[in-house]
């Protein structure tokens, strides 16, 4: 071509380029919409080609548009919705802007009626979440992809509800789901059992609930279902971002439920969502064991942390954490919020990382009968708020301590910490014994490797993770803090109870290491009891405690 005018050859390239492009991207684009018998719009119908991966959902208007490529230009186009017969559409006898007819299904097997007086009730699946989860992805360009759990239920079944947790990190403003509930063969989805569509929109992250007692969901015979989420509809957050999943644990059984799109094969993938059923079901109907235990043996440290969302969800719910009557002390970079109770000596509480005041629900009230309780946010948890952005520690949150006692007026108190509080407990009693009277810490350490390797490991992986926790200055303090040495504990001269549960996270050889390097100490492990102490023995842990600080309680 060296003979050719450049300006030819220009125009030869790219006319070349323009045949590439236009064969790299053969494909029709089939538009429309789906009715009824009647043409009212079928809302969310799904519509794809069996084994591939063109698919797309109507929108609630019944609209759609679906993209197909020249190599699937032979292949049909099948239109599925709840409550209709599938429509089969050969893709080459498409054309935009047509209405797609769908029958509706006829119903002839009678309605299964459980009476309400032989009904029982009981929750079927996952109803704590562990720290330690992750998530397989909804796509905001796929619409047609759906995933969920199979759940085991009674010969005779009502579903009141399906309960599930979206991931903490999602962003966005809202979001709509369709509920898809099928029965099962050789463990995997099958027939779809809805007569109509339910969808679901939600616009916070967590526990969300369905409320299914107005559907009539009744099932006779069946031993498993399958329910699936799709997202059909979204908008994204104030700053244009979107990111959306439901929050699973890992399992050996492969009970995550994962297609493409409605004519695709289901896959299962090790794990569980973590979601239930609220079910009635009729006492003739076989027993199934049907508990929130692990599908595996996991560690003892997992699966107390799962307990732990229990007991966080019923401090919530106490009214700890939020009194009116509650008070901020300003600190220039942050605002400690706190709350008092009761009249006497000044106890301060002082919680653990990434708690609040509410943690201490079930000590408030009986401390209160004796004592002037102060419970106090630590800045940047519960109420505080903090502006600044260096890396915490717990000389710092110690001296916040001092501050908000200061700002008090108070020249003694007695010092209950917990955990990342216990560690703030023992920074301030090291630079100001002068204000403290008594001190207890539950669950405290020296230093990190004072914590069990496999938690450490988990906080660590926490940090690293594709959607990282949103308070990374929490994690790291206990990565990488405190670092209290035993010849620092002899200096502490006032009475202090050290307390930890026998199955703590806290290595027990730990806590006996900071006994026994106190002068005054005593040391008290509650058995059958983990790092959360507060709420797995509240009796017992207030009984002793008590006794501790004055023992005139001792009956």
């Amino acid at each position: 071509m060296s003979n050719i005018p450049s300006s030819f050859k220009r125009l030869f390239l790219t006319v070349a380029a323009l045949f590439v492009l236009f064969n790299v991207k053969a494909q029709r684009i089939l538009t429309g919409s789906v009715k009824d018998s009647q043409q009212h719009p079928v809302p969310y119908c799904s519509i794809g080609i069996k084994n591939s991966k063109v698919a797309t959902v109507a929108s609630e208007d019944g609209i759609f548009k679906l993209v197909i490529p020249d190599s699937l230009a032979s292949s049909s186009v099948i239109f599925s919705a709840t409550g209709f017969i599938d429509r089969h559409l050969q893709a080459n006898e498409s054309k935009s802007g047509m209405v797609i007819t769908l029958q509706e299904k006829v119903f002839d097997i009678g309605e299964v009626v459980i009476k309400a007086a032989k009904l029982k009730e009981r929750i079927v699946g996952q109803q704590s979440r562990p720290m330690i989860t992750f998530s397989k992805m909804f796509d905001q360009n796929v619409p047609s992809i759906e995933q969920g759990n199979i759940f085991e239920i009674y010969d005779r079944t009502l579903l009141k509800a399906y309960n599930f947790y979206i991931m903490p990190s999602s962003k966005f403003s809202s979001i709509t789901l369709k509920l898809n509930i099928y029965t099962v063969k050789d463990n995997l989805p099958d027939s779809n059992v809805l007569r109509k569509h339910i969808t679901y929109k939600a616009s916070s992250t967590g526990w969300q609930h369905i409320d299914l007692a107005p559907h009539q969901l009744n099932f006779d015979g069946l031993d498993k279902i399958a329910v699936t989420l799709q997202l059909v509809n979204y908008a994204p957050d104030s700053n244009n971002n979107f990111v959306f999943g439901v929050s699973a644990k890992k399992t050996i059984a492969k009970d995550l439920l994962f297609r493409y799109q409605s004519q695709g094969n289901w896959e299962g993938n090790a794990g569980t969502f973590i979601a239930n059923l609220d079910i009635k079901y009729s006492k003739e109907g076989k027993k199934l064991q049907l508990t929130d235990k692990p599908l595996i043996d996991e560690k003892p440290e997992i699966t107390t942390l799962a307990n732990y969302y229990r007991y966080k969800q019923a401090a919530l719910e106490s009214g700890y954490g939020k009194n009116k009557k509650g008070r901020y002390i300003d600190l220039g970079d942050a605002r400690i919020y706190t709350e008092e109770y009761g009249k006497g000596e000044p106890l301060v509480l002082l919680h653990g990382n990434n708690g609040s005041i509410a943690d201490f629900y079930r000590q408030i009230p009986v401390f209160a009968k004796h004592f002037r309780v102060i419970a106090i946010d630590t800045r940047g948890q519960g109420r505080s708020t903090d502006l600044s952005t260096a890396a915490y520690s717990y000389d710092k949150f110690a001296d916040d301590l001092h501050k908000v006692l200061t700002a008090m007026e108070l020249k003694k108190v007695n010092l209950v910490g917990w955990s990342d509080g216990g560690n703030t407990a023992l920074s301030f009693n090291l630079t100001h014994p002068e204000l403290v009277d008594n001190m207890v810490t539950i669950g405290a350490n020296l230093y990190p490797s004072g914590v069990a390797d496999s938690l450490l490991a988990s906080f660590k992986n926490l940090l690293t993770a594709q959607n990282p926790p949103k308070s990374p200055r929490l994690i790291s303090l206990m990565l990488e803090q405190p670092n209290i040495t035993t010849k620092q504990l002899q200096q502490i001269v006032n009475p202090v109870l050290v307390i930890a549960g026998s199955d703590d996270v806290i290595k027990p050889e730990h806590t006996r290491l900071i006994a026994a390097h106190i002068g005054k100490s005593q040391l008290q492990i509650i058995p059958n009891a983990t790092h959360y102490v507060p709420f797995e023995k509240p009796d017992l842990l207030n009984k002793v405690i008590l006794e501790f600080l004055n023992p005139s309680f001792k009956k």
